[in-house]
């Protein structure tokens, strides 16, 4: 299980967004971080600090979420071995609070149907992401925060 964790900038004080990100495609998980980092981690949400995990296959991130479910996930459905979809199922069981945007390539009304049956919260087009995929989660977290 490879993962990557931007360290707490405070963790003494106010708890930090967590963000977990589910992509198998080290360089693409990597340059999500930091683009989260760099369009949430100047103003984070609710005030909070802002730490991103990422995780390259279903089954690290399911058990991450059980171990400390994050804030919100962001999940890729071509993974290795079970895809974001199931996997995003089997995430209702053990954490059925936490919001899901799902972050493919396969960007068809088939996914998104497919998305939509299991709960989440939102889907982004990865050709899409810098225009979306941080608005997605600020609204989504606004949401849950009042913010």
């Amino acid at each position: 299980m490879e993962m990557s964790r931007a360290e707490d900038p405070d963790p003494g004080k106010i708890p930090a967004v967590r963000i977990l990100v589910v992509e198998d495609h080290a360089p693409t998980g990597k340059a999500i971080a930091a683009l989260l980092q760099g369009s949430l981690g100047c103003t984070p949400p609710a005030g909070r600090p802002l730490t991103v995990q990422t995780v390259r296959d279903a089954e690290s991130a399911l058990e991450a979420i059980a171990e400390a479910p994050p804030d919100i996930v962001v999940m890729d459905i071509s993974l290795p071995g079970m895809n974001g979809i199931e996997a995003t199922r089997r995430l209702r069981e053990i954490a059925p609070a936490v919001p899901v945007i799902i972050h493919s390539r396969s960007d068809t009304d088939v996914y998104r149907a497919m998305a939509a049956q299991v709960g989440v919260r939102a889907f982004v087009s990865k050709q899409r992401t810098a225009q979306e995929l941080a608005p997605s989660i600020r609204s989504i977290l606004g949401e849950r925060t009042g913010v």
